[in-house]
């Protein structure tokens, strides 16, 4: 290892180091060993289902039984992590921009960034597993040197999908920091997410019951799934036992993966020598939209946390995400839901979109200033109160997930077959305006008493600490289990007014809740004042 490379291993081992011995420190590694001993366990469980699905193909040594087993394990395994990669965006990473001005070439240390941000997230433990699971299926199934081969092909297809992860966050953080596509971005994301999903469930009019249907359509669009297509097809051959007939799809794996690795590069690298990757590409336009005269200092809050939110990458992403994650619950969940289940069962898609707005906010409502930097000292030197601070930042957080609930259930009335039933779209209004002063008000604490200063990219660094995100999986649950019992009593006495009236109570009893305790956080705000602008001003993310 080259000395320049060597001592960037060192400066990130000695700030890893210095995160877990520092004040809170112990918290944060009891978060990480917390959050890998769930996600081992639940590594191991798909680990043993996927590996007896490649015991099997294996044992069929060829044939539709042996193809469809390929082609499930690897574009199974490459949607999930896709999905959870591109929803989630958790894993740690390198900010590139910072690492410039060292004699380090940019090659590597981007390359070392993808790397940490795979070790570095519980989630990695789940894919490893997962993919040892289908090698020792396989060697279960047929022991012999062929397995040196199956590795390699597993540990291409781990790269190459972390990469292609990587560049189509890369492209979206690029593209959407241009104003006027990012103003077209929230009307373009429905069209383009029921675009898409269309091509790919195209020709079936019900959900795949077996897995032979799902040959047809992977042979016309795999290679847009590239990443699954080229191992499946290497895995047919070894499968079948023809070693030398699957070299040719290594050779296409890793070209592919090389390009796409290259191309993730050079615009990762763009935006780090650009204004783009500070998040200020656009922060000095001017807009047309302003609300300081309109609603005096509050207005002028409000104005800031709305510009402050939209330049923020992971904020614009979420807008192609979430009618795109919902169109596909709407095409493969809600017409396996029998009519008989009842008016409130065939309304829990709907019901899930609204919850599922507000997790995808998680970030900003958990690190409700990680991203103010210097800026944070402004609330303490001007004469604002802190207290409309919380409420404005609380404000148009719900009004952005309200947005987002807002094209999900558009995308999901237009796909749907109208299963739920019509108040099902008031029911899940009244669920996400209930629970929304729950998750704020549980996130103002997590805020004020777990700062971090999080990165304006979206993949190079996590948002939030391990600690946070253990106590924002504890704060979603218990609201979950909150407002289920309300569902739970419907169920039981067969009353969709139940439902209803148990979530408005709820959400008044959140709103009282939410008025009485801003004054109490901003007061506890101001006076950690001292421990909370050094970590927040600071340059950790």
């Amino acid at each position: 290892m080259k000395p320049q490379l060597r001592a960037l291993v060192e400066l990130r081992a000695r700030l890893l180091w210095r995160r877990f011995t520092a004040r809170g420190g112990i918290a944060e590694g009891v978060a990480t060993v917390v959050l890998l001993a769930i996600a081992i366990p639940v590594g191991v469980g798909f680990a043993v289902a996927i590996g007896f699905g490649a015991y099997q193909a294996v044992r069929a040594g060829g044939g539709l039984r042996s193809d469809v087993g390929a082609a499930a394990i690897f574009f199974g395994l490459w949607q999930t992590w896709t999905a959870v990669s591109l929803t989630l965006n958790d894993r740690e990473g390198l900010d590139l921009r910072r690492f410039l001005i060292f004699p380090i070439p940019p090659g590597r240390t981007y390359a070392m960034g993808l790397l940490t941000g795979l070790l570095g997230d519980p989630m990695g433990v789940v894919w490893g597993a997962m993919l040892g699971g289908v090698l020792l299926g396989a060697a279960v199934a047929r022991p012999g040197p062929w397995l040196l081969l199956l590795l390699l092909l597993l540990v291409l297809f781990a790269a190459a999908t972390l990469i292609l992860v990587a560049l189509v966050q890369e492209v979206l953080a690029a593209v959407l920091t241009t104003r006027r596509v990012r103003e077209w971005a929230m009307l373009g994301s429905v069209g383009l997410s029921v675009g898409v999903l269309a091509l790919l469930l195209w020709g079936s009019d019900r959900p795949f019951r077996a897995a032979a249907d799902v040959l047809p359509t992977l042979r016309v669009v795999q290679w847009i799934a590239w990443p699954a297509a080229f191992p499946a097809a290497a895995a047919r051959e070894l499968f079948a036992g023809r070693a030398l007939a699957s070299l040719p799809w290594f050779a296409g794996l890793a070209l592919a993966t090389a390009f796409t690795g290259w191309a993730s590069y050079r615009v990762a690298l763009a935006q780090a020598r650009g204004a783009g990757a500070s998040g200020s590409g656009s922060a000095g336009q001017p807009s047309p939209v302003g609300l300081g005269w309109r609603g005096g200092r509050f207005g002028a809050l409000v104005e800031k946390e709305a510009r402050y939110l939209f330049r923020q990458p992971l904020a614009r992403v979420d807008a192609f995400l979430a009618p795109a994650i919902m169109a596909f619950v709407t095409l493969k969940v809600e017409p396996r839901i029998p009519a008989e289940a009842g008016e409130v069962v065939r309304s829990l898609p709907l019901f899930g979109a609204a919850i599922y707005a507000h997790l995808l906010l998680q970030a900003f409502w958990l690190n409700a200033f990680g991203w103010e930097r210097g800026g944070a000292r402004a609330f303490f030197l001007a004469p604002l109160d802190l207290a409309a601070v919380l409420r404005a930042k609380a404000v148009v957080l719900y009004l952005y997930s309200l947005l987002l609930f807002l094209a999900s259930a558009a995308v999901m009335v237009a796909l749907g077959r109208g299963a739920a039933p019509p108040w099902a779209f008031g029911g899940a209004l009244l669920l996400h305006a209930a629970m929304a002063p729950w998750l704020l008000l549980s996130g103002n604490l997590v805020s004020i008493l777990r700062p971090k200063a999080a990165s304006f990219a979206i993949q190079r660094s996590s948002a939030v600490s391990a600690f946070s995100g253990l106590i924002g999986m504890g704060i979603v649950s218990a609201a979950m289990g909150l407002f289920a019992l309300p569902a739970l009593l419907a169920l039981r006495i067969e009353s969709t007014g139940a439902l209803l009236a148990g979530w408005g109570l709820l959400g008044l009893l959140g709103a009282w809740a939410f008025r009485k305790a801003i004054p109490r956080e901003a007061r506890l705000l101001e006076s950690r004042r001292d421990e909370f602008l050094p970590t927040v001003c600071g340059d950790d993310a």
